[in-house]
């Protein structure tokens, strides 16, 4: 484990892995005992965290003498994880992420969110301003399917509501849509960001595609003007698609990365 020697309470720097979470399998490893299923990723000199395309999984990798680890988890009713995906909502896996900061992280953390993890990574920030000393946002999805749905027909909201299952057409989807129960985006108007400040003061990073045709790039530039924080940056990379995980693209997160690191390594020092 790479010590940072950056921490103000003396602890090690880890990367946490905040994942897509609602129809992403973020993967296996080792299971948080009777609710997350989790695992530790490692990069080359210590500072990848695979963003892994779905629905791959993957082991816990050795670890080396220059490496920096960080726990990353499937959300409950996803993956390895307990629980029923039709009863979960956007609240429950929240909590879900803050049990895995307040449960197994270890010391201030980054955190990595892509797709709905970058909008709980906020959520997380907001909670645990004293832990989260940063965030790096990959297609961040705040506010996403509450956006979504509300752009909708009035008379295919309607439909959608006697129902109580919206099929939202998508291309990553075996069957074509993803079944999303009504009452998921109901809870999850709770759970809205960009109606007013987001309370975040850590550093941002926002990486976008701009050939994303699941979440608009624009979405990471209203994230940017809402957070209250000054230390944010949007980097938009024009061919990229939703889930930046091209050569080119995992090479833009390590390096934004190592620079988040190396900025609170001088910060703190």
């Amino acid at each position: 484990m790479r010590g940072s020697g950056c921490c103000a309470l003396g602890a090690t720097l880890w990367v946490s892995t905040v994942l897509k979470g609602l129809w992403e399998d973020g993967g296996g490893g080792h299971g948080y005992p009777g609710l997350l299923g989790t695992s530790s990723e490692v990069g080359q000199r210590g500072r990848l965290l695979r963003l892994l395309p779905w629905p791959q999984r993957v082991t816990c990798k050795e670890v080396g003498a220059d490496a920096t680890v960080g726990p990353r988890f499937d959300y409950s009713g996803v993956g390895n994880s307990d629980g029923n995906l039709q009863e979960c909502t956007v609240g429950k896996w929240r909590k879900d992420v803050l049990s895995i900061i307040d449960d197994l992280a270890e010391g201030p953390q980054i955190l990595v969110g892509s797709s709905l993890g970058g909008w709980l990574m906020l959520h997380a920030a907001i909670a645990r301003p004293q832990k989260v000393v940063a965030l790096i946002g990959i297609a961040t999805a705040v506010d996403g399917l509450v956006i979504q749905f509300n752009q909708l027909p009035v008379e295919v909201k309607k439909e959608i509501e006697m129902k109580g299952v919206w099929s939202m057409p998508s291309k990553y989807s075996e069957k074509g849509v993803y079944d999303i129960q009504y009452s998921f985006i109901k809870e999850a108007e709770h759970h809205c960001l960009l109606h007013s400040p987001i309370p975040v003061n850590c550093p941002i990073r926002l990486l976008h595609g701009m050939k994303d045709d699941i979440v608009p790039w624009h979405t990471s530039i209203q994230v940017a003007d809402r957070v209250v924080s000054k230390d944010v940056d949007v980097i938009l990379r024009k061919n990229s698609d939703h889930r930046m995980k091209e050569k080119s693209d995992i090479q833009l997160l390590v390096y934004t990365i190592d620079d988040l690191i190396d900025k609170l390594s001088t910060v703190v020092n």
